[in-house]
C-alpha cells in the first residue's frame, strides 16, 4: 500500500490519521461526558487533563491530516454518483473540520478563561495568553458543551454514508478508507 494517495484510495498516511483522529474524538467524546456529572476531585481532576491531553493531540494530528489532504490528490469519486452526493460529501468533511476545531479551540478558551493551563500528559502545560474571566468561560463551556452533539451528528452522517455506499450501492467508498479497492473500474475521473 502507498503512502500517499491514489486515484482510487487513501493512502497509508491519510488513513492512519483518518482512524487516529476518529479514536481520539470518541475518546474524547467518552472521557467528556464521563467527568461532566462528577463531583470535584482528583478523579476528576485526572479525567479532565487526560481529556485535555488527548485534545491537544487531537488538534496536532488534524492539523497534520489537514495539511496531508492538501498535499495528496483525492480518491475519485465512484462511477455514477450524482452531483448532490459529491456536493453532500463535501460539505458534511468541511462541516467535521470546522466542528472538531471548534470544539477543540472552545475547549482550551474555556480552560484559559477558568485560569488553568492545558497539560499534555504530565509532559507539560500550555497557557493560553487569555484573562481568567467567569461569564467568558461559562460561555465557552456552553459551546463546548454543545459542540460535541454536532460532531456526533456530522459524523453519523458520514458513518451512514459510508455504510450506505458499501452495502447498499456495492461500491469501493469504505474500502478506500479502510482494507484498500480491488478494481480501478470503479472510479470516474
Amino acid at each position: 500500500m502507498a503512502l500517499r494517495n491514489t486515484r482510487l484510495e487513501y493512502g497509508l498516511v491519510a488513513k492512519w490519521l483518518h482512524w487516529i483522529v476518529a479514536l481520539g474524538i470518541l475518546a474524547l467524546v467518552f472521557l467528556g461526558l464521563l467527568q461532566s456529572d462528577m463531583d470535584s476531585g482528583p478523579q476528576r481532576t485526572a479525567i479532565r487533563e487526560l481529556h485535555g491531553s488527548i485534545a491537544l493531540l487531537v488538534f496536532a494530528l488534524t492539523v497534520l491530516r489537514l495539511i496531508w489532504r492538501w498535499m495528496n490528490e483525492a480518491p475519485a469519486h465512484p462511477a455514477g454518483i450524482p452531483a448532490w452526493q459529491r456536493a453532500s460529501a463535501a460539505f458534511v468533511h468541511a462541516a467535521i473540520y470546522v466542528a472538531v476545531f471548534v470544539q477543540l479551540v472552545s475547549g482550551a478558551l474555556a480552560v484559559a478563561t477558568g485560569g488553568k493551563a492545558i497539560t499534555f500528559f504530565g509532559l507539560f502545560s500550555i497557557a493560553l495568553p487569555v484573562a481568567k474571566n467567569h461569564d467568558i468561560h461559562e460561555f465557552w463551556e456552553e459551546v463546548h458543551e454543545a459542540g460535541w452533539i454536532a460532531i456526533a451528528a456530522l459524523v453519523a452522517v458520514h458513518v451512514l454514508a459510508a455504510l450506505y455506499h458499501h452495502f447498499l450501492l456495492g461500491n469501493d467508498v469504505l474500502k478506500r478508507m479502510t482494507v484498500g479497492v480491488e478494481t480501478e473500474g470503479h472510479f470516474d475521473g
